[in-house]
């Protein structure tokens, strides 16, 4: 059985900018609101928490504020949360061409998955807003998920079309031999082919060299 697996983030939309605007909207929020400290320090130190902590992390304002040694005022930390979510609602867009991929790859009878390994509700929140929730067959979403959950079915790494982010799934998607992989970068996405990067594409044209993978398998 013929799969097209996707990650999500910086896969289905572009999470790394939307989180850099959030983040800014929200410190601009936050500084309305009565944040005592320049726009500069405030940003730095959010990015501090967030790499300590983590990206799912759900108090990242909240740690902000007490590395800032000031006293956690909920109006201001609230302020920062309404403007972060309203962006991210905004702007939570899928990355041109991918859905055509998508489309293209049930009708030439491929079976779409999805791979995380985020929060499972925080996930399923972006499909959902993405709007892509009915074009999809299977998902594996959830910390405790690993390729191997994949391809212990039905599903063969031979008949597979990968695209991803992640250094991790790099990894696991070359151990298991996954025909195309469809690498997400900052530039763009690379294609390999049994491990050998074979094209390189902008962002714009990823749909594209999906679309092309598919008739190949």
């Amino acid at each position: 059985m013929k799969l097209l697996l996707l990650e999500i983030d910086n896969v289905l939309y572009d999470s790394n900018l939307l989180k850099g605007i959030a983040r800014e909207w929200a410190i601009t929020a936050m500084k309305e609101a009565g944040l005592p400290v320049d726009f500069d320090t405030a940003m730095e130190t959010l990015m501090e928490v967030v790499r300590e902590k983590g990206e799912d992390y759900p108090f990242h304002f909240n740690e902000m504020m007490a590395k800032l040694g000031l006293k956690e005022d909920y109006r201001v930390i609230a302020a920062g949360v309404i403007a972060y979510h309203d962006v991210k609602r905004a702007f939570l867009k899928p990355i041109p061409g991918i859905i055509d991929a998508i489309l293209a790859a049930r009708e030439s009878g491929f079976r779409i998955g999805i791979f995380s390994r985020g929060d499972p509700v925080k996930e399923w929140e972006k499909i959902l807003r993405l709007n892509i929730h009915h074009l999809i067959h299977e998902s594996w979403v959830g910390r405790d998920y690993t390729l191997e959950n994949v391809f212990s079915g039905d599903f063969d790494p031979s008949k597979t079309i990968y695209v991803l982010n992640s250094e991790e799934s790099l990894g696991e998607a070359i151990k298991a031999r996954v025909r195309f992989i469809v690498r997400m970068t900052e530039n763009g996405a690379e294609v390999l082919e049994d491990g050998r990067t074979e094209e390189v594409h902008e962002v714009w044209k990823v749909g594209t060299a999906v679309r092309s993978l598919l008739g190949r398998l």
